[in-house]
């Protein structure tokens, strides 16, 4: 079984240039991406890699597609700090 790694520089530097180019915060997408870790290791697809799903997954949240709604509760944390900026 893989353990869930912790983000490398490379990936948080990849969700800080999101962040930046959107209206989602760095630590909203990191969350999403650590849900996508845990939903690799629970029942993720082997035919690609944990950082692969991960992506995927905050991608799919930006968009607003099902992780968006799989993630309601982030969004909804965030969206209240959304709304003061």
């Amino acid at each position: 079984m893989v353990a869930r790694k912790p983000l490398s520089e490379k990936v948080k530097k990849a969700l800080k240039n999101k962040a930046d180019k959107s209206r989602f915060f760095q630590g909203e997408l990191s969350e999403v991406y650590r849900k996508g870790q845990g939903a690799y290791l629970g029942s993720g697809s082997r035919n690609v890699s944990m950082n692969a799903w991960s992506m995927g997954r905050v991608n799919s949240y930006m968009k607003g597609g099902g992780a968006r709604k799989a993630d309601a509760a982030i969004y909804k944390k965030y969206q209240k700090r959304r709304s003061k900026a």
